[in-house]
């Protein structure tokens, strides 16, 4: 663990220098402030419009974190092949490759912090109160993004940089319209239910973690809700860095 832990923190330290990280806080900043503006426009509804316009910039922006990041993080030592002289020290494949999944989701979640703050800092200027059920939906975002990451480490892995950003992002996009998906059936009759329901099982379910709405609009989200998806996302994780541990065992390092 000691191994794994400064792996993480040296991931941690590499992704803060990024500057696609710094960008994205930019522009997650300009959408709150975004959302003020609106909500100046809209009669008794600026507190919903800034709500839901903030939660959608923390999705829409950590989604791109992840998504560029997570495949860079392994690709990227390989290209340099600065993994060489790391893996002939005391530590291992599975290691090296546990502690950088888990630096990036540490600096996801002071990513989410950071944009939660900024979201919780434009509702108390206007004096609309600090809701704390906007942490439920701030949890489930979390939820997804460390999907994503694990996803983007699997394929950067198995493919190409180029592939992994590709398919990780038709992934996610699947994932979001997975109802659509499901239906599918209804608009192509020659499509086998099997098919459907297998392609439903391996792509992420993100429509899980979307709670936005509910939280937004003042639906119940119960933590019976919150355990189901991190059950969900901690399954779905955790077989995904499986897969992405035993490609790196096989993977040629040239």
């Amino acid at each position: 663990m000691r191994r794994v832990a400064a792996v993480a923190h040296n991931t941690f330290r590499e992704s803060v220098r990024e500057r696609v990280l710094y960008n994205l806080l930019f522009f997650a900043v300009i959408m709150t402030v975004s959302g003020l503006l609106l909500g100046e426009l809209s009669i008794r509804q600026d507190a919903k419009i800034i709500k839901d316009l903030g939660l959608a910039a923390m999705d829409l922006f950590g989604t791109l974190i992840a998504l560029f990041v997570g495949v860079g993080l392994v690709s990227k030592e390989i290209e340099r092949r600065s993994l060489h002289p790391l893996l002939a020290k005391p530590v291992s494949r599975d290691e090296f490759l546990v502690g950088k999944f888990a630096g990036l989701g540490f600096t996801l979640l002071v990513n989410v912090g950071l944009m939660t703050a900024g979201l919780y800092a434009t509702l108390l200027a206007l004096r609309r109160g600090a809701d704390p059920a906007l942490l439920k939906a701030v949890f489930a975002i979390y939820l997804a993004l460390l999907v994503t990451v694990a996803l983007a480490l699997l394929l950067s892995i198995v493919t190409s940089t180029a592939v992994a950003s590709v398919s990780t992002l038709c992934l996610v996009i699947a994932g979001r319209y997975s109802d659509v998906i499901l239906n599918l059936g209804d608009v192509v009759p020659g499509m086998p239910a099997w098919a459907l329901r297998a392609f439903m099982i391996l792509i992420p379910n993100f429509r899980n973690f979307d709670l936005k709405d509910r939280v937004v609009y003042g639906d119940p989200v119960s933590f019976g809700d919150l355990g189901w998806i991190t059950a969900y996302a901690a399954a779905y994780t955790g077989t995904v860095i499986t897969l992405a541990v035993i490609a790196f065992r096989r993977r040629e390092l040239t």
